[in-house]
């Protein structure tokens, strides 16, 4: 009995054991999870603080160094704002390399050029290409930055550069310490730009009542942009509208067809369109104002050629009415003396209007000459 017993207990044995196995494993299962949402909340927190080191700028560059120094990855900003340092340093070493101001910024100021709204483009553009536009547009002065104040020399440098010597002794600032690119691109401004209200009304009057006269559309029409460029700079802006209709109103004569055409124009026309309008009809008027070359020499192709001169009567005889000599001489010889006006016949040819070259073969009044011979044979029988 006790011996047919033993394999059932050797089995419970064994589930038991399986039993604990099973209950190890969850153990260890539970404590690998247990492990892993820690390391998953650490993750997240370490996410959220890269997020709100890259949402939140840096302060200076003090701040950035930390950030960078405690292990952490780099955010975006920090690698962004290093990489914009770099490419600033490297725009500031090729601007003071530049030697010569005037072979980027070819036009000279001068006190009555009136060409300041170019001038300040062309520079503008330069400045913003080394990214120095700050040094002419901003009050703030750095303190203490040997670098700031080694550019801002080299934007003095060339705003002296690109002046003429009359309006450089104006807005130079003898023995002034204190002087920056600012302070000569305010001086060169209220030079250009002062008393704004008496300059404004100046030139928008001459907007409205200038006329075209005897210049060409492309003068006429550069002139009139040159003087809406100068009123925004005294912060007077002319619309293109306004533009478009001061073009229309000034146009002479020679234009007016067109005007009314750019006047009834549906959508209205920009000034650039209404340029190339007027551009194409001064074209067309310059072509339809020469004559063709080839006119004359078209009709010498044909029977019909004009370049032949016409027959004229040789000076110093008379003019042969009815016929001439001849003409009186065949009458003698109607009346018997053929001979005679046979002979003077062929006399009177010669010595009458002489035959043109295309009448050779027939006498003075038309009629053949071996026919009229016939005729004075029959009259002498």
């Amino acid at each position: 009995m006790a011996g047919s017993l033993h394999p059932s207990a050797a089995g419970d044995d064994a589930a038991a054991e399986a039993r604990r196995a099973a209950l190890a494993r969850a153990e260890e299962a539970e404590a690998e999870a247990v492990a892993a949402a820690i390391e998953r909340d650490a993750a997240t927190a370490r996410v959220r603080a890269a997020l709100e080191r890259a949402a939140a700028a840096p302060e200076d560059a003090e701040e950035d160094a930390s950030s960078l120094s405690d292990g952490s990855r780099p955010s975006v900003h920090a690698a962004m704002v290093l990489q914009e340092a770099a490419a600033v340093l490297n725009l500031h070493a090729q601007a003071v390399a530049v030697q010569n101001i005037r072979s980027l910024v070819h036009v000279i100021l001068d006190v009555n050029s009136g060409n300041f709204a170019r001038w300040r483009e062309q520079f503008l553009l330069k400045l913003g290409k080394y990214s120095l536009q700050g040094h002419v547009l901003h009050d703030d002065c750095p303190l203490n930055s040997p670098d700031w104040e080694r550019m801002d020399c080299v934007v003095r440098s060339w705003l002296y550069g690109t002046l003429s010597d009359n309006l450089l002794d104006i807005i130079r600032h003898r023995g002034d310490q204190g002087v920056t690119a600012r302070t000569i691109w305010l001086a060169i401004e209220s030079q250009f730009l002062g008393n704004r209200e008496a300059r404004a009304l100046i030139l928008d009057a001459k907007l409205r009542t200038f006329v075209q006269g005897d210049l060409s559309v492309t003068d006429y029409c550069k002139l009139l942009k040159t003087t809406a460029y100068n009123l925004a700079d005294l912060g007077e802006p002319v619309s293109d509208r306004s533009l478009v209709l001061n073009l229309i109103r000034g146009l002479n004569e020679r234009f007016a067809s067109v005007g009314r055409h750019l006047r009834r124009g549906r959508p209205f026309p920009s000034f650039l369109e209404a340029c190339d309008e007027l551009i194409l009809e001064e074209l067309t008027m310059g072509s339809l104002t020469l004559s063709p070359p080839t006119a004359l020499v078209a009709g010498t192709g044909g029977g019909f050629s004009s370049s032949r001169p016409a027959y004229q009567q040789p000076s110093g005889h008379p003019t042969n009415k009815g016929g001439g000599l001849g003409g009186k001489d065949s009458g003698r010889g109607a009346r018997g003396k053929g001979g005679k006006g046979s002979n003077r016949s062929s006399k009177g040819g010669g010595s009458g209007t002489s035959a043109p070259p295309n009448q050779g073969a027939s006498g003075p009044c038309g009629t053949p000459r071996n026919s009229r011979t016939r005729i004075s044979k029959l009259n002498m029988y």
